[in-house]
């Protein structure tokens, strides 16, 4: 099947030079994409006066993939239920700016549910073109809001095609009122130059970490989505004579939540065992997690983890919560295991079995075998092309 003419992307959180780090896992995706189709991206860029300025953005350096920044107007903290239409106005206006033989042979491809999935589902609509939505983990949250929800199902359910990075967030949706017929599961793939398996006591060295003692990897940004304090409970719960120690990785941006991982960390008596280092570019994670003894992390909601899946292809054993896809990548015992959410003494019990087993690094690591990023791509255009008649 021959895929789209023209595929035009659109996902709030793409990589820039401001942000490189941002939506890494929808950038890889659509610069697979576009080795295979004609793709280009936007990635609006809300705004209020005064509270949220406007910033002058740029692509990421070195990327292959055409991305526009355009600015999106919108209410800050209320009326939510509107984010849908000035996202819908800000592609309108994305399109009006292209040559007629693009906008008009286009299938429009967003990212997340709400509010691009309904701002694209609307402006498409308006021009007569398809969309397609995917569906990454907002959407449990979403489906929740009395507003939005109804907003949600309407177009998931009557877009061209949705997908969704696992099968619990097919399911959500199926729950919630969406046909299961438009809706196919395509998980998302890992970049496998960078994340394999290596030597432990190398890793270490080249991160100037002890060689000696069990490490804890998480690497997730610090919000409370995240279950750190879960994370941090469980690990405080360890017997001390193990001598582990926790790394946390991801942006601490939202300062709220990194207030609360603060003041838990003292109260846990855990400050010279726990370091949060902050985001890291990939190829410093890779490090990382070929260093770390197990990889943890304690969710609350997922869709389809990249941490997780680039910790198994490093041969890295995971303790995580059995929500998302990670039911569905980790078997017990095998890769890893799987507790439920919010149980911090179950969490507490898997990682100390985690840092007692010998695992077999290669079998873990072959559970990723072909979960490539082009591979994902493929599967994506077979589907819009399937479903574009």
């Amino acid at each position: 099947m021959n895929p789209p003419s023209n595929i035009l992307s659109v996902c709030t959180n793409l990589p820039s030079r401001r942000d490189p780090l941002l939506g890494l896992f929808v950038h890889r995706r659509l610069e697979k994409m576009a080795e295979l189709a004609n793709v280009r991206a936007l990635c609006p860029q809300p705004w209020f006066p005064f509270i949220r300025p406007r910033f002058a953005d740029q692509p990421l350096t070195g990327s292959q993939l055409p991305v526009d920044f355009e600015d999106m107007f919108y209410l800050p903290g209320v009326a939510k239920r509107i984010d849908g239409r000035w996202l819908q106005r800000c592609v309108e206006k994305w399109l009006d700016g292209m040559d007629d033989s693009v906008s008009s042979n286009a299938v429009i491809d967003a990212h997340f549910g709400y509010p691009e999935g309904v701002g694209c589902y609307l402006a498409a609509k308006q021009r007569g073109l398809p969309c397609f939505i995917t569906m990454r983990g907002l959407e449990i949250d979403r489906f929740r809001i009395p507003s939005v929800k109804p907003q949600l199902v309407e177009a998931l359910s009557h877009c061209a095609g949705v997908i969704a990075v696992s099968e619990s967030l097919r399911n959500a949706a199926v729950d919630a009122g969406v046909p299961k017929s438009n809706i196919a599961v395509i998980a998302n793939g890992i970049d496998g130059d960078l994340f394999h398996p290596g030597d432990r006591e190398a890793a270490r060295m080249e991160l100037d970490q002890p060689l000696d003692g069990p490490l804890i990897v998480c690497v997730a940004n610090l919000k409370a989505v995240k279950g750190h304090e879960v994370l941090l409970k469980a690990f405080a719960a360890l017997p001390r004579d193990l001598g582990a120690r926790l790394v946390l990785i991801g942006s601490a941006s939202d300062v709220s939540a990194v207030q609360q991982i603060d003041l838990l960390i003292a109260s846990l008596g855990c400050e010279d065992l726990v370091f949060k280092i902050g985001a890291r570019p990939p190829d410093e994670v890779a490090v990382w997690l070929q260093a770390a003894n197990v990889f943890a992390l304690a969710s609350h909601r997922e869709g389809c983890c990249n941490a997780v899946l680039e910790a198994l292809a490093t041969g890295t054993p995971v303790v995580a919560t059995s929500v998302g896809s990670n039911p569905q990548e980790i078997r017990d015992a095998i890769e890893g295991y799987v507790v439920s959410p919010g149980d911090h003494q179950a969490f507490a019990v898997a990682l100390e079995k985690s840092l007692e087993k010998d695992w077999d690094a290669s079998q873990i690591s072959s559970r990723m075998d072909g979960r490539t990023w082009s591979g994902v791509a493929n599967s994506v255009l077979q589907f819009m092309s399937s479903r574009n008649g």
